[in-house]
């Protein structure tokens, strides 16, 4: 299959040459002016629409020094031109909309020539989920839908593809590295960063802290100013499922059902939007976020009457006492304290035949001192309290807590 490839890349390589005038450029005479237009061998997408195009080809060239004339679209970042051949070195360079490369071969034969630049908003990508949830685990199934606004159609390239959030401009990076005409931008990162594992089917080639690339299997054709979508991953992950209640939002709920699941995957699953199915039946549109490799994904699915809750005020009580406090010099006033008792009831009660996890929170004032709660808080703030309860099937549990705030107030007019 590589020797098919090579062949057709050689087919394709354009050429136009006419044998220059004698002159003398550099170390000898010109012994030809080739306009070449090379054939695109891979394309890298960042999520920014900036795109690394690699173009490779091959063709026989005689010995000495030769000027070639490189076919550029008209969007590239001429700053970012990286051009190479084989067995020979580039002596010259004349940059405009298509640059002039002088290049002395040093041996006659055939010889690879590469081309690799940047074109900002050439292509865009976005992973396109589908959820599917069972009892226990999900089936998260995604496709890469890729745009392509290359300027042209894009036939057999091998299509890489980066997620994540970077730390680093990638044009930036480009222009930093330097000196790569034999890698793509993400080859040339590999060598400064560790090499990501391998994973089926869509691995990571290389990682730049949160900045990951995918490189899909076998070559691909896209067409001009078409969306296409191509098979990304699936992956049946374990979940865990629970309720969420805040409250002192939701007096009377509904919870809401989220689930985490678990991606099992050596390589991280890309933020996008989901369709997601239960028993095989449409329930919402949600959202996946960026889930490194053994991370959970936090997944809210929707309101659900799985659990019935409520919030109540159980009681409330306000006590006045007046005390005698010091004053100024040998003085004392009078100071009324008032007492304020708050008593809240939050109330859970299953509705499934199966264990379910509750995660409740509420809301108390920030003055407010609490005076007892059954059961204790998982983990309680200045102003919020969060309990994680694991339900029975159809079990029901009554959160109970009490706070109380204290007024002093001087009586006024009082020596």
């Amino acid at each position: 299959m590589k020797k098919l490839i090579l062949a057709i890349l050689v087919l394709m390589l354009t050429i136009v040459s006419a044998t220059a005038s004698a002159s003398d450029e550099g170390t000898g005479k010109v012994e030809a002016i080739t306009i070449i237009s090379l054939p695109v061998d891979s394309v890298t997408i960042y999520p920014n629409g900036l795109a690394t195009v690699k173009r490779t080809g091959e063709m026989e060239v005689t010995e000495g020094v030769h000027q070639l004339v490189v076919d550029l679209p008209t969007s590239v970042d001429m700053d970012s031109v990286r051009f190479s051949a084989t067995n020979a070195s580039v002596e010259k360079v004349v940059r405009h909309d298509n640059p002039e490369y002088t290049l002395n071969v040093s041996s006659p034969g055939s010889q690879r020539f590469d081309l690799v630049y940047l074109m900002p908003r050439a292509g865009f990508w976005r992973p396109s989920y589908s959820v599917h949830i069972e009892d226990d685990t999900v089936l998260v199934s995604a496709q890469a839908v890729v745009t392509n606004r290359f300027g042209e159609d894009l036939e057999g390239v091998r299509l890489k593809l980066v997620s994540g959030p970077p730390q680093v401009e990638p044009l930036a990076l480009f222009r930093s590295v330097g000196g790569f005409a034999d890698y793509a931008l993400e080859e040339a990162v590999a060598e400064r960063a560790a090499i990501a594992p391998k994973a089926a089917p869509v691995p990571a080639t290389g990682e730049l802290e949160m900045l990951y690339i995918y490189e899909l299997a076998g070559r691909k054709d896209l067409e001009m100013n078409k969306e296409v979508g191509f098979p990304f991953f699936e992956e049946t992950a374990p979940i865990m499922r629970s309720y969420v209640w805040n409250a002192n939002l939701r007096n009377e709920g509904p919870v809401a059902e989220v689930i985490k699941a678990n991606n099992t995957m050596d390589d991280p699953w890309p933020a996008g939007s989901a369709l997601l199915y239960r028993n095989d039946e449409y329930v919402s549109m949600v959202e996946i976020p960026f889930t490194p490799s053994g991370t959970e994904a936090e997944i809210n699915v929707g309101s659900s009457s799985d659990l019935k809750v409520g919030r109540k005020l159980a009681n409330y009580s306000t006590s006045e006492e007046m005390v005698i406090v010091p004053g100024a010099g040998n003085a004392t006033q009078p100071m009324k304290v008032t007492t304020e008792t708050w008593t809240y009831e939050l109330s859970i009660k299953s509705n499934v035949d199966r264990n379910a996890t509750a995660e409740v929170s509420d809301t108390k004032p920030l003055r407010g001192e609490m005076i007892s709660a059954e059961p204790e808080p998982t983990e309680a703030t200045a102003t919020t309290l969060e309990w994680v309860l694991e339900l029975q099937p159809r079990e029901e549990v009554v959160i109970e807590y009490a706070y109380r705030i204290v007024t002093r107030e001087v009586v006024a007019g009082s020596k």
